[in-house]
């Protein structure tokens, strides 16, 4: 199987160590680039018309031209603010993924500065977070985002060092970037620069915050960017097109590309929101561009999971899908369902699981011919320093040993790093991996029981009912989810919105662990909206966010859990009302009769805490093993009943044996005889040496 660039690890790249470029910074690799292949193209635009009627446009540069461009801003920047660029520092840079943030990023790196890419996505509040954490006090930012640099400068107000100061790309470079760099005839490289090394920081990424909230940088090295690559020219007739933003894994396979003189197309993001159709218009304008000659044709395809959802469930986008040599998917987990039936159409699906602290680990690139299992990594290459270490619930934690390629930070003391993925083993094929759950990013409940939402909520919102799932649960006795509806199904009442769902999540609890199961009252349906669930640039949910968002909406949840909501329940509906509180939770299209057995049911010791937890709701506070006590509906019905009309269980009176009516007044004893069906006696006295004529007395009265 032939290696390429676009799968080639970081420990197959060690292994052809031999293919790597000579630089030590991301300076000298573009400008080596520019010496060796200057003409080749390197980097695409696309120019959507403001009429949908017209044709595309789009904007190719060459290697030699990136390097001029960047060379040019380099020289506008440095005019343009001074001293306020004088000194060694770390710039951040808030623009949407275009020509403008390529050749910003670059130039700021050419005059030896840090550069932290901030996502668009992030809050005001944690703009000013990352800047801060940084020791930024330049924000430079695109037009587009002026209110936006504005707030997160004004969050900085009380910085006990010089506040945040943004400024515009227009006033620091020119209005328009992309003239400014074509029209310059010789490029400045007379600008104060300063000096980096290969262990220099070049850029910094940062985490999204999703679980605790508040982002944190993670910096790249010079060498870890550009220095680590493979050198695989023989692919460099295979252009690249990634949906992915720069300011995320957009770079890297950028550099992936460019390492192997590869071109790379970039999707429009400033213009266009990322849809199937939007796409489509991108890889046709490439495919006209390949036919003229001016760039290699498209064959690799990048995304993060929900791009290819929008593009499986269009026509011509799965057409495009098919035509890859490879399509790959990466930053979040795809559903399984979805990956499959792309598999199972023709698509070469491959998954790239890499990470900015360590880079490109492992793929699933295989004989897509014969080898189906698109979901398992396979680690060959680089495996002495993979080290799988197996938890308590089966899977396995990916821990990076010291000697892989590139480690831009460690968190154990012999120098490894814990990544917190967890991983399952593939059956039957060695050194292959499933993607399972983040150890960090898991739902805690009361119980002390863990779970990784994120899988769960992927194939909640693979149903054609809904756009998105939040499962929540966190301190609690179990999980719930809401759900978000898609526009066509606005106006559906709740209660057959849940009933849509239900086979899928009766499915879902099936194969889940038990205290990962959703009972059915516990399916939130959620009015649609077109922004109801703030995401990550990567498509993943920005959990804090959320669950701050709809603290409410799960306290009522869990208030409400009861299916009666609280109302009145007559005695002779109360069966009814117990029996579908218990399917709510088992989720079983059988219903469920007075006398089943619970167990035989269903049941298990998660269901049983579920089913207390809403019967509480609706009767004084229950025995912890009540549901396992009752056994059936009708037992714990007849307890409850007695419960709620006082009526007792035992009576206890004072008699005597070997009287007439047992020594009770005639009005009690005509009473026990009318209603007492069986009697027994067990009130012999204890004493072994009496005579059996002894015991007369005890028995008299019968």
């Amino acid at each position: 199987m032939d290696t390429n660039y676009f799968t080639c690890t970081l420990g197959q790249a060690a292994r052809l160590g031999s293919g790597r470029r000579a630089v030590s910074n991301v300076n000298e690799f573009v400008d080596l680039q520019a010496q060796l292949v200057p003409e080749k193209p390197a980097v695409g635009f696309f120019a959507p018309p403001g009429d949908r009627r017209l044709p595309w446009g789009h904007r190719v540069l060459s290697f030699s031209a990136v390097r001029k461009g960047s060379l040019a801003v380099a020289g506008l920047m440095s005019r343009a603010l001074g001293e306020q660029l004088a000194g060694k520092q770390t710039v951040a840079l808030l623009c949407p993924s275009s020509l403008d943030f390529l050749l910003a990023w670059l130039a700021l790196m050419r005059l030896g500065h840090a550069v932290l890419l901030v996502a668009p996505q992030c809050h005001p509040s944690a703009v000013s977070h990352l800047c801060r954490t940084c020791d930024v006090s330049i924000l430079l930012y695109d037009e587009t985002y002026q209110q936006h640099a504005q707030k997160s400068a004004s969050e900085s107000a009380n910085w006990p060092r010089k506040p945040l100061q943004p400024f515009s790309l227009t006033s620091a470079v020119a209005k328009d970037i992309c003239h400014t760099v074509t029209e310059a005839d010789s490029p400045p490289n007379s600008f104060s620069k300063h000096e980096v090394e290969h262990m220099s920081i070049a850029y910094l990424h940062h985490t999204s915050g999703t679980s605790s909230g508040l982002p944190k940088p993670i910096p790249q090295s010079h060498r870890a960017a550009v220095c680590v690559l493979p050198h695989l020219p023989a692919d460099s007739e295979k252009a690249t097109f990634t949906t992915t933003p720069l300011y995320h894994g957009g770079i890297a396979d950028l550099f992936r590309a460019w390492a192997s003189d590869a071109p790379i197309w970039l999707f429009p993001a400033k213009e266009l929101p990322i849809t199937a159709a939007n796409i489509n218009s991108c890889l046709e304008t490439a495919a006209l561009c390949a036919d003229k000659g001016e760039m290699p044709a498209v064959r690799y395809f990048s995304s993060v999971p929900y791009v290819l959802q929008m593009m499986e469930a269009d026509s011509t986008g799965l057409h495009n899908l098919n035509s890859m040599d490879v399509v790959g998917v990466g930053g979040a987990a795809l559903p399984a369902e979805v990956g499959d039936r792309l598999v199972d159409r023709g698509v070469n699906l491959v998954s790239r699981y890499g990470s900015a602290e360590c880079g490109f680990l492992m793929s699933s690139h295989r004989d897509y011919a014969r080898d189906k299992d698109w979901q398992y990594l396979r680690c060959s290459s680089g495996a002495d320093f993979l080290q799988f270490e197996k938890q308590d619930d089966g899977t396995f934690e990916l821990v990076i040993r010291p000697g892989w390629p590139h480690m831009a930070k460690t968190n154990r003391d012999d120098g490894s790093f814990a990544t917190a993925d967890l991983l399952v083993p593939h059956p039957a094929v060695p050194a292959a991996w499933k993607y399972h759950s983040r150890a960090d990013s898991q739902l805690t409940l009361v119980t002390g029981k863990k779970f990784d939402p994120a899988p769960l909520e992927a194939v909640i919102a693979a149903s054609p009912f809904l756009d998105d799932a939040l499962i929540f649960g966190n301190g609690r006795p179990f999980p719930g989810a809401l759900l978000f509806r898609t526009k066509e199904f606005e106006s559906t009442a709740d209660d057959e919105l849940v009933d849509a769902v239900k086979p899928l999540i009766e499915k879902l609890n099936e194969e889940s662990q038990g205290h990962a199961r959703i009972p059915r009252n516990m399916l939130v349906p959620m009015a649609w909206g077109p922004e109801a669930l703030e995401k990550s640039s990567k498509g993943t949910v920005m959990r804090r966010k959320a669950e701050e968002q709809y603290e409410q909406v799960i306290e009522r949840a869990y208030e409400q859990l009861s299916v009666g909501g609280g109302a009145e329940v007559a005695d002779v509906e109360v069966s009814r009302f117990i029996a579908d509180l218990i399917e709510g939770v088992v989720l079983k299209s059988k219903r469920l009769a007075e006398e089943d057995d619970l167990f035989a049911y269903g049941v298990d010791s998660v269901a049983c805490m579920q089913i207390r937890y809403g019967l509480n709701q609706t009767s004084s506070e229950l025995p912890l093993s009540v549901v396992e006590d009752c056994g059936t509906v009708k037992k714990y019905v007849r307890s409850a009943l007695r419960t709620l009309h006082d009526l007792t269980w035992v009576v206890v009176l004072q008699s005597q044996f070997g009287e007439a009516n047992l020594g009770l007044s005639n009005e009690t004893y005509n009473k026990i005889a009318a209603e007492a069906t069986i009697i027994v006696h067990v009130a012999w006295p204890v004493n072994f040496r009496m005579r059996l004529r002894s015991f007369e007395d005890n028995i008299a009265v019968l």
